[in-house]
């Protein structure tokens, strides 16, 4: 497992400032907590894959800047991330594993990618962002990013009428995470995490199945 010397302490330090600095009123869940809270994931899953600590710091960082969730305001053109690499004097074979990693890593892009196997890195990376997708937080986050985009909060035939929900969300996504774990720490971790989603769930469908009935 590959440490990192002062050097590299330093690059990372200017990319979390600014990727901070970019990210800090992002409003839909792809905002700074998440990428602190993703960054944290990753570097324990690195350690115990035996990754390289500063590949997988430097992807968790920046691994949602060029997704287009974001909005303009808060997305950054591929082009321009790779020149911020240069700024920040990473070595241009790192920067390539970087940028390598945060364009395969996306669930939208899964099949385009399905042959195409991630490094230790990018397989932390994508585990620790998978990771925060399900849960308490993963929940949270579902629902702040369905009232950013002004989407129903629950609706059975949301699906079939093709309208998106914010419970619909996890049947489209979340729940599908346990499985596509890459690593054992992060399955272990996906398990409770997925239970939580199931109960909760179940308990939205049951609250929600009262609305437009009668009262006593």
């Amino acid at each position: 497992m590959a440490g990192m010397n002062r050097q590299k302490e330093q690059q990372i330090s200017r990319m979390a400032k600014w990727v901070k600095e970019k990210l800090a009123h992002e409003g839909t869940g792809h905002d700074w907590l998440h990428i602190s809270r993703v960054r944290s994931l990753s570097l324990v899953i690195a350690k115990e894959e035996g990754a390289d600590l500063f590949i997988t710091e430097a992807a968790a960082l920046v691994h949602d800047l060029i997704d287009e969730k974001l909005s303009e305001k808060h997305r950054v053109p591929l082009r321009e991330l790779a020149s911020r690499f240069s700024e920040w004097n990473v070595e241009r074979k790192a920067a390539e594993k970087i940028l390598g990693i945060i364009t395969r890593m996306s669930f939208r892009d899964r099949e385009k990618y399905k042959d195409t196997e991630l490094s230790k890195e990018g397989m932390a990376v994508q585990d620790a962002d998978r990771l925060d997708a399900i849960g308490a937080v993963g929940i949270a986050r579902a629902f702040m990013y369905a009232g950013a985009k002004g989407h129903l909060l629950y609706d059975e035939e949301a699906s079939e009428k093709n309208i998106p929900s914010a419970a619909s969300h996890f049947d489209e996504k979340l729940l599908h995470l346990k499985d596509l774990m890459n690593t054992q720490t992060g399955r272990t971790l996906a398990e409770k995490r997925h239970d939580l989603m199931l109960t909760f769930l179940n308990e939205l469908k049951n609250e929600c199945s009262m609305t437009g009935k009668r009262p006593l």
